[in-house]
């Protein structure tokens, strides 16, 4: 029996804003005994908005340029959820996500950003909206290839004369005449207009400032139009309010910030504007379990600019206030300073300070703001190493967990998790989940073979939902390596403790992702078993049934066979390093992504193509995996380790020691069996997999033909890694090609 510290809150922060990261990074240094955090986030890149003009004009990389929230979140213990938030149900405290089902939360925080404002602005499908900014840096890469097709001069039109329209305006006017002979233009063949409805250029800033960016502006040849107000936008030119014809090949729109759309019609008190109205606290007026901050927000005494410093000045408050609301302590009051430096640069490695009636400038300035910015952003990339738990103690201690029988899920947690689940019903399952019973009853189709696998594991990920679905697909991997056709299944789920609407909310997110990926196999849940535990752990039986001739069998390779393999490795070596904050969010991602692509249209490829043995790539690696079906056939293999596709991030963390626990068993098993190699995959081989590919062998003048209509149809990495040889011309069970 081991003490626990059960959920008793769960804080759900919608966004990975700049206030949003400092969060996750003061709640990574002094986790909150019972409080769980959990971060919903369309993208995993966060761009700092200091750093994104030197970006674009040039000076600094993506990754100098980005926080990548998958660290900080597993830093911060947090949860986290890569999907776009689109509603708010506020009488059931849940927040809507797309494709997926709704996240429950005590405590809400949104720091999403804004929109541009496009209203009173005709024909806007045809600008680029500088924000979100990741939207709009994805756009300038397309904008780049459309250069390099477009004959003639190129004309850009930059609407918004404010800060992040002057910044903006130049940071393009360097990077694309800086690239002009790339783009196969020369520098003159690119104009700029800077469009600006008000009287002056930067109506906030200092006149000496405001003189200083004219300047700039004119030198680098920038059109400034002020006094102008953009009403319509059309393929080729911006239309003023006077009717003036702006010519323009694109428009960019930088305009006075909107607010998220996502919010919806909920009765969140928001300003006229759409802002959510905050207090002093950082609370929203109307809903005090909601906090908001950035552009989101709109303090009710204060009338702050929509600017990141002052996102990054709130983020200590917010992060502090969540800590106390969700404690039930007194929150502490966010003052904003009255006076800001701001620091704009010109394109170059140059830049203007204002504050107050003070302005300077020089490349001096561009130093000092890149050490400002740097300092920043160390905070968030450069995280302490992580203790070995990954979690606080504190005197919050629930009493001793009975085990056995008395670790059960209380039945009325099970029952309302149970019931938001779609009907579980099959021919041929005459007893399941719609009349439960102390086991499932099942009737087999005439003339067909049970084929049943087993298989469990403790999370990897802090997302229920997606664990589910990988898990399930990970468990009908056997199932599909027999050529059988999924049917029914039996799930052993092992939960966290904590507050019974916490488990349940937990219970159902991660039966929500089975079912959804048995539906698309074909099966459906039949029972099952759930339990108490330390950390969550979810595993399915599967029942499966094929005509016995059809059954594809691990023995059968015969001499001459190809040997193919449908997914990459390295799925190991990457979460190893995830749980460790040390894997970069995009490799994850794809990870991800090729752990929930299923199976089940690689069988009927590999029948067409006459598959003689095929197995799937699970836990003991693609070398433990490729020896049971050396063994089994009574052959030998020629692998190519150039041609096995690997995962993006696998071989650079291989190669900085980063490593499985199982890795290391995994090849002692192997013996002498592989010979040795630097070939980087070489440790890859030995690699456990989640939810890995097929291997399987044909007859190699189908060997292409196959490959190709996998990756057409099934698998796009899919590939010829090796041949099946005689065994007598091999000392070695398995030998690399040169």
């Amino acid at each position: 029996m081991t003490p626990t510290v059960p959920i008793r809150r769960d804080i759900v922060l919608v966004g990975g804003g700049h206030s949003h990261v400092d969060v996750l990074k003061r709640f990574g240094m002094k986790p909150e005994p019972g409080v769980r955090l959990t971060l919903v986030a369309r993208d995993l890149l966060t761009p700092y908005s200091g750093m994104i003009p030197g970006y674009i004009a040039g000076h600094y990389s993506q990754a100098e340029a980005h926080i990548d929230l998958r660290p900080l979140a597993a830093f911060a213990g947090a949860r986290l959820i890569h999907a776009p938030a689109i509603g708010l149900d506020l009488a059931n405290n849940q927040v809507a996500v797309v494709d997926r089902p709704p996240v429950a939360f005590d405590l809400l925080s949104i720091d999403t950003g804004s929109t541009p404002e496009t209203h009173g602005i005709a024909g806007v499908e045809h600008a680029l909206p500088v924000k979100p900014i990741d939207r709009f840096l994805d756009s300038y890469e397309a904008l780049t290839d459309r250069l390099r097709a477009h004959f003639g001069g190129f004309r850009l039109a930059v609407i918004g004369g404010g800060a992040g329209g002057v910044e903006l305006v130049l940071a393009l006017s360097h990077r694309l005449r800086s690239a002009a002979v790339e783009l196969g233009k020369q520098p003159e063949d690119f104009s700029f207009t800077l469009i600006e409805a008000d009287d002056v250029l930067l109506p906030s800033y200092n006149a000496a400032a405001r003189r200083k960016m004219t300047r700039a502006l004119r030198d680098r040849g920038v059109d400034v139009r002020t006094g102008a107000m953009a009403t319509q936008i059309d393929e080729n030119s911006v239309i003023l309010a006077d009717g003036t014809r702006i010519a323009s090949d694109q428009a960019i729109l930088v305009t006075s910030a909107g607010a998220p759309r996502w919010l919806g019609d909920t009765d969140l008190a928001r300003s006229a504007e759409g802002f959510i109205r905050v207090d002093d606290e950082l609370r929203s007026l109307s809903h005090p379990q909601i906090f908001a901050a950035g552009d989101a927000a709109a303090m009710e005494n204060h009338n702050l600019p929509k600017a990141g410093v002052y996102a990054v000045r709130q983020g200590p408050y917010l992060a502090e206030n969540l800590r106390r609301a969700a404690t039930d302590k007194p929150l502490q009051t966010y003052k904003p300073q009255g006076q800001t430096l701001a620091l704009i640069t010109t394109g170059e490695r140059y830049a203007i300070a204002a504050r107050g009636p003070f302005s300077l400038e020089g490349e001096w300035v561009w130093r000092w703001k890149d050490w400002i910015d740097r300092r920043w952003m160390e905070k968030y990339q450069d995280l302490p190493d992580m203790d070995d738990g990954g979690t606080a103690t504190g005197d919050v201690i629930e009493e001793m967990r009975c085990g056995g029988c008395g670790a059960k899920v209380p039945a009325p947690v099970l029952r309302r998790a149970l019931s938001r689940l779609p009907k579980q019903a099959k021919e041929g399952l005459d007893q399941g989940l719609d009349a439960p019973d102390d086991a499932a009853v099942l009737t087999p189709p005439p003339g067909k073979s049970l084929i049943q696998t087993v298989d469990q594991f403790r999370t990897f990920i802090d997302d229920p939902f997606l664990f589910g679905r990988i898990a399930a697909n990970h468990c009908l991997g056997d199932i599909f390596a027999m050529g059988a056709d999924p049917h029914s299944a039996l799930a052993a789920v092992m939960l966290p403790h904590g507050e019974d609407d916490k488990m349940g909310d937990d219970l159902y997110q991660l039966l929500a992702g089975a079912t959804e990926t048995l539906a698309e196999a074909g099966a459906v849940l039949a029972g099952g078993h759930t339990g108490e535990g330390a950390e969550m752990a979810f595993g399915l039986t599967i029942n499966g049934y094929a005509a016995p001739e059809t059954i594809i069998r691990k023995g059968g390779l015969k001499p001459g066979d190809a040997l193919i393999l449908t997914k990459p490795i390295g799925t190991g070596v990457l979460f190893a390093a995830d749980m460790r904050a040390d894997a970069r969010g995009n490799w994850i991602e794809a990870a991800l992504a090729s752990m929930q692509t299923s199976l089940r249209p690689c069988v009927e490829i590999m029948r067409t193509h006459n598959v003689s043995a095929g197995t799937d790539v699970t836990g003991f690696g693609l070398a433990g995996h490729l020896l049971e079906m050396l063994d089994a056939s009574g052959v030998s293999a020629e692998i190519n380790l150039d041609a096995i596709p690997v995962l993006e991030g696998a071989h650079e963390l291989s190669l900085a020691g980063v490593e499985s626990t199982l890795r290391p068993g995994n090849e002692a098993s192997a013996g002498h069996a592989f010979p040795r190699s630097t070939h980087p995959t070489r440790p890859l081989l030995f690699d456990p997999q989640t939810s890995g590919g097929l291997l399987f062998g044909v007859p190699a003048h189908q060997a292409e033909d196959c490959t190709a209509a996998l990756r057409e149809h099934a698998a796009p990495d899919a590939a010829v890694i090796g041949r099946v040889v005689d065994p007598k011309d091999h000392t070695a069970l398995v030998s690399f090609a040169d």
